[in-house]
């Protein structure tokens, strides 16, 4: 049984199920002493991305979650990694602040040690990398989008370290929602306003087709020229007001039973302190 289980021995051809057999022994033997494995974390999060004419568009909403409570609702999920290069965090949002704001400053040291502007294919191997070290424990899945001597870039990065270039990305729980609008109207050299209004209705969509995505839109249209960080571009999901009164009379509800039920009390000690005044 040993043996079987050694991960350091010759496998044979084909797939092999040996680690799951492992971590079923594992997980068996914690249960007997009363210990329970680790679960996954649900995270809740719609980023998107897009190349449009001229640049990048990043976007994303604002609701961040624990479990099925909102810690946040309007929290920036937008992430500076250079002058011209930004990303969009999912997944868990500490190791998402932690992997971006380790990049930046990993960026700016290899800028100033090589004097070249950063390439944004350079930023996706560092983030990777590091994110392939850590097996996927950093929770944290990106979208990478800038523009550099080459012309705009967007990359998708996973927890365990795999990227995707592609001309349209989203991640994130309503990742499903967000692509549907992207795959049924993305079109190639698209306008600026048509670019913004289509990454705003695909984050749209996560909000109102995820439950773990809400709040707002946030938008950062990455150009050769500028940056413009779109804080709250739009508030899709902006609480209503109340248009009546909806309080009822005392007696509205009919009161069908009622059982009193008497709890008796008896006085088993009695102590009294004198408090110390002086």
């Amino acid at each position: 049984m040993l043996q079987s289980l050694n991960p350091c021995s010759q496998q044979a051809a084909g797939f092999s199920f040996e680690n799951s057999r492992r971590n079923a022994v594992l997980e068996s033997s914690l249960s007997e002493q009363g210990y329970k494995p680790p679960g996954a974390r649900k995270t809740g999060t719609t980023i998107a991305g897009i190349m449009f004419k001229d640049g990048v568009i990043l976007g994303a909403d604002t609701r961040a979650t624990d479990d099925m409570v909102v810690a946040d609702k309007n929290c920036e999920k937008i992430h500076y990694i250079a002058p011209k290069i930004y990303c969009c965090g999912a997944g868990v949002a500490a190791d998402a602040n932690a992997a971006t704001q380790i990049m930046s400053s990993n960026v700016e040291l290899h800028t100033l040690n090589t004097g070249r502007p950063p390439l944004v294919a350079m930023v996706t191997r560092q983030l990777k990398q590091m994110l392939f070290r850590y097996q996927g424990h950093m929770g944290s899945s990106v979208i990478v989008g800038g523009v550099d001597v080459t012309g705009p870039q967007l990359y998708s990065v996973y927890p365990h370290g795999s990227y995707d270039k592609l001309p349209f990305l989203t991640m994130g729980s309503g990742a499903a929602a967000a692509v549907s609008v992207f795959e049924d109207r993305f079109k190639p050299n698209m306008e600026l306003e048509e670019a913004k209004q289509l990454v705003r209705d695909a984050i749209v969509a996560g909000i109102f087709c995820d439950l773990g995505s809400g709040s707002n839109v946030d938008l950062c249209i990455i150009t050769d020229a500028r940056v413009d960080f779109l804080r709250s571009y739009d508030r899709p999901a902006e609480k209503g007001k109340r248009e009546g009164q909806y309080k009822y009379k005392p007696g509205t509800t009919a009161v069908l039973t009622k059982t009193v039920t008497p709890f008796t009390l008896n006085l088993v000690d009695e102590s009294v302190q004198m408090m110390d005044t002086e």
